[in-house]
């Protein structure tokens, strides 16, 4: 199994083909622009033997608006759909997690390299990294 959730959420969400965005995880680089970050923050405590409840931010930036927001809904979408019989994904190196979105996708600001970044935070249940 890997020791790195951020590194198999990113190989995951590579699958919704966003084509010449680049994916990053722990941080948001000034270059590219237009690119998509996994961050890790604080999380809680899960009452699962074996099994972690982690807080990820999910971050796409663009040059331009509308396709910074079309993105983040797209991503949204692919990651959490509760009306799904699948709530359960299976990720790369035998990890599972169970999403819930924890806010609708928001716009956070415009950069001062005019650069527009959206954002939504979620909660991952998910097996604990050995």
């Amino acid at each position: 199994m890997s020791e790195n959730l951020l590194l198999d959420l990113v190989v995951y969400a590579s699958d919704y083909g966003e084509d010449g965005v680049d994916f990053f995880r722990d941080t948001m680089p000034d270059s590219p622009d237009n690119c998509i970050a996994f961050i890790e923050y604080p999380g809680n405590t899960s009452f699962i033997a074996n099994a972690d409840l982690r807080s990820v931010q999910v971050r796409v930036r663009n040059t331009s608006y509308e396709t910074a927001r079309t993105t983040i809904l797209g991503l949204y979408n692919f990651l959490y759909n509760p009306e799904s019989d699948e709530r359960i994904i299976d990720l790369p190196n035998n990890r599972w997690i169970q999403i819930t979105a924890r806010q609708a996708p928001f716009f956070l600001q415009k950069d001062e390299s005019g650069r527009f970044t959206f954002i939504f935070n979620m909660g991952v249940l998910t097996n604990r990294d050995t």
